[in-house]
């Protein structure tokens, strides 16, 4: 009997440990956007480009060693996380992620800031955004926050973008 009792408590543990494994590693790309960008939110600190070679910014929420949270998600096929990403692009909807030092963003700027630490390529480092490059910020309304906002409220801009994105 006690060797019964002894088995069944081991065969639980292992198949309930083993369940919760399965079911963590297949939270859907959704989910965990829900979960991750418009429940628990969290700050870019300007960390949403890349220089250099390098992706964010020490506080920046995005990055691996600030938020470990996100790993689940980026743990995800490139091909599928881009595709996900760019189904974002048109979502206005604003987020809990903060683009410091102005506003929170939307959905589809978190998707391009997201494309932008898996790729290590900003969207105006593409051609057809070349001019945004450099551009001298004059204040809230006249940031990369903006233009980008601006880029993907415009269904012909946005289809550019996209565009550029699935080239690489």
């Amino acid at each position: 009997m006690k060797h019964s009792l002894f088995f069944l408590f081991l065969l639980i543990s292992v198949t309930c440990s083993g369940r919760g494994q399965i079911e963590q590693d297949s939270i859907s790309l959704d989910s965990l956007w829900h979960e991750l960008v418009l429940k628990k939110g969290g700050c870019l600190t300007g960390g949403q480009r890349t220089r250099d070679g390098k992706f964010g910014s020490e506080a920046c929420v995005l990055t691996d060693n600030r938020r470990v949270d996100w790993s689940p998600f980026f743990a995800h096929p490139e091909e599928e996380l881009r595709e996900f990403l760019i189904s974002k692009f048109a979502d206005t909807s604003k987020t809990r992620i903060h683009t410091c030092p102005f506003y929170s963003a939307t959905n589809g700027e978190v998707a391009v800031y997201c494309l932008t630490k898996i790729y290590l390529i900003n969207w105006y480092d593409f051609e057809p955004f070349a001019t945004y490059n450099g551009r001298e910020i004059s204040g809230s309304m006249d940031s990369e926050q903006v233009w980008l906002q601006a880029i993907l409220e415009d269904p012909k801009q946005r289809k550019v973008l996209i565009e550029e994105w699935r080239k690489l």
